[in-house]
């Protein structure tokens, strides 16, 4: 059954938006969930419509119920900051991949809506200059985190079905070294239901090794490839199978010939009923056989993971020789004092034989190379067997993983059928042996995109805070009513992303006096480390706890109070909404409201007892008096749950 749109997908709803969206104007972003984005648009011919943006999955116009308005997490906040009120002046698809752009015009400047729809893909807010503002969540990229203020990177790119060659094709046939199918889908960007459409339309047997097909044959490969991609028909369609939606597309295929079809006048309709039909499905399956049916898969995924680690280790020993000679050539660039940065720019510009072999080289000397029509990553600062050595420790990683996936499934299996699981209980017993760490003194919280940020409990542990912890590279933030903590984000000297800050901001804001007196929101600063002293001016005197801020401060206007609890790991967490709800399970919304602190913490305790039947180890993680210590001062109350 499908899970994501096809790159075919997306190319033929980058022209239906460009019909119905393009030049409209965009509304407001709502976020329904952790990758699920509504963004309202004002059609030139049809008026309000509402896009549909799930990252890894699906883009289109919905007709679907559109999210409550409330105050909005992060990633919509910035969306709306900078979209809101812009023209939609361009949708486009990069490099026929699973990525999908969209341009916004306002106030004489452009900003782009990147939505990735491969596995794991995220959706990035960028600038004019495609430097990164904001992104839905974090992002790692060839062993790089990528943050706002850093530009853009795409994946790289495979062979364009769509214009390649007839000796292209031959050329990467004969050195793919797998069957057919595996091979057009593995290098020329395509899923294995239409690699399938391509061998069944040029009548070559899909699992005819590549290399021993004749020319006949890659001729009639060729020409699938054209009539399968180029292909402009437009016939919307679920296609059935024994009753149920198993495929949905924008036209027709014949590897579906005989199945049933229900047609729909837009695809983006076809999407709609096609995905909510498998949410509602999903949403009846007993829990338990859900979270079954997902350790199986993590269970199978792990474990193929091990056996293809094991297999690239065996391929670099295999071209040992061929792998030598390409780390010999950067260790001699490296000799005569080029950078591994450098080495890229010549080879990547050059006609070198190397600019086909390597494919990217990041500044620590990180390569993606391909050898005998094998992809694989090596750094050009180890051996050979260090190489190798590298994909056998993934493979006992994987191999680790896999083991832990299967406990967890007995785990559950034994829930399902009403068994105890001492394993469950020897676990939470280690985990009430966890010494605190230094900063759980203090409020805090880990942002979503690593950061640690801490603030003071009262003017004592203010203190604490300044005298000990705030460093010249540190960022810190208060408040300029009385009674908020002095908060600080542990920069350890690199550059910190705007979401980290906005979290930060929204930390220091609802543990401040700002939520005593019932406010919904309220104004924050941000300086430099540097910038708080102890010292006044002459004739002044600072109480304890107090500061002084000297030089420019950025404010934060109007900055939403929003705070969350809940259990991750086996540690009790609080903090900003957006940092705490994906990464908490239970986890509970707080804000404003009439319940003291020690009532309003017997209720959450309460609500989390319904999830975890062990009480001695709740009792031993979220106390009532630990629940307390991350609650704000004044009366606050529950918003919802967020399981």
């Amino acid at each position: 059954m499908k899970k994501a749109m096809s790159n075919v997908d997306v190319a033929a709803m980058v022209e239906e938006l460009k019909d119905r969206i393009l030049g409209g104007f965009v509304g407001k972003a709502y976020q329904q969930s952790s990758d699920k984005i509504w963004l309202a648009v004002q059609s030139p011919a049809e008026g309000r419509l509402d896009l549909l943006l799930e990252a890894g999955k699906r883009v289109h116009i919905t007709k679907g119920d559109r999210p409550a308005s409330k105050t909005p997490p992060q990633f919509p906040t910035m969306l709306r900051g900078h979209l809101s009120g812009g023209r939609v002046v361009d949708i486009r698809q990069h490099d026929f991949d699973r990525v999908l752009e969209i341009a916004v015009e306002r106030g004489g400047g452009c900003n782009y809506l990147i939505v990735e729809l491969f596995p794991k893909g995220s959706m990035i807010l960028l600038d004019e200059n495609r430097a990164i503002l904001s992104m839905l969540r974090k992002m790692l990229y060839r062993g790089s985190r990528m943050a706002a203020g850093e530009t853009y990177l795409y994946h790289p790119g495979q062979l364009d079905p769509r214009t390649i060659t007839e000796p292209e094709l031959a050329s990467w046939l004969a050195a793919a070294g797998q069957d057919l199918v595996r091979s057009i889908v593995r290098g020329l960007n395509m899923g294995g239901t239409y690699g399938e459409e391509v061998c069944l339309r040029a009548n070559v047997t899909k699992n005819k090794p590549a290399a021993e097909l004749d020319s006949e044959e890659i001729a009639r490969v060729h020409q699938a490839l054209h009539d399968v991609f180029l292909d402009q028909t437009l016939d919307p369609h679920i296609v059935l199978q024994d009753g149920e939606p198993f495929d949905v597309l924008s036209r027709p295929i014949k590897i579906y010939d005989g199945l049933e079809m229900k047609r729909y006048a837009t695809f983006s309709e076809a999407l709609d009923a096609f995905f909510v039909e498998r949410t509602v499905s999903v949403a009846r399956q007993n829990p338990l056989d859900h979270r079954i049916e997902l350790q199986r898969k993590a269970v199978a995924e792990f474990e193929a993971q091990e056996k293809a680690q094991i297999h690239m280790g065996e391929q670099v020993y295999q071209m040992y020789g061929s792998v030598e000679q390409l780390l010999r050539v950067v260790a001699d660039a490296r000799s005569r004092g080029f950078s591994y940065n450098q080495i890229w720019d010549k080879v990547s510009s050059s006609g070198l034989p190397q600019a086909k072999t390597i494919r990217s080289m990041d500044g620590q000397g990180e390569m993606k190379v391909v050898l005998d029509g094998v992809e694989m990553e090596l750094n050009a600062g180890l051996t050979v067997p260090q190489n190798a050595q590298r994909y056998y420790e993934k493979a006992k990683e994987m191999a680790r993983k896999a083991a832990g996936a299967r406990g967890a499934l007995v785990i559950t299996e034994e829930l399902r059928a009403g068994k105890t699981e001492p394993k469950k209980t020897r676990t939470h017993q280690i985990m009430r042996r966890r010494k605190l760490k230094w900063f759980e003194r203090f409020r805090w919280f880990n942002s979503t995109d690593g950061f640690l940020i801490i603030g003071g409990r009262d003017a004592d542990s203010n203190e604490e805070i300044y005298t000990k912890y705030l460093e010249r590279r540190d960022k810190a933030l208060h408040t300029d009513a009385p009674g908020a903590p002095l908060t600080v984000i542990k920069t350890e000297g690199e550059e910190v992303p705007e979401s980290t800050i906005q979290e930060a901001a929204q930390f220091a804001l609802s543990y401040s006096s700002i939520w005593k007196a019932g406010l919904a929101a309220g104004d924050c600063y941000l300086v430099n480390g540097d910038q708080v002293t102890k010292t006044p001016e002459h004739g002044e005197f600072l109480k304890k706890g107090a500061f002084v801020i000297r030089g420019e401060r950025r404010y934060f206007k109007d900055m939403p109070v929003g705070l969350a609890i809940g259990i991750s790991e086996g540690t009790l967490i609080g903090g900003p909404v957006s940092a705490v709800l994906p990464n908490a399970d239970p986890a509970l919304e707080i804000e404003p409201g009439e319940f003291n602190a020690e009532d309003l913490a017997k209720r959450i305790y309460r609500q989390f007892s319904e999830t975890e039947e062990d009480r001695a180890y709740l009792k031993s993680i979220a106390s009532v008096d630990q629940i307390i210590q991350f609650l704000p001062p004044g009366g606050s109350r529950i918003k919802g749950s967020a399981r």
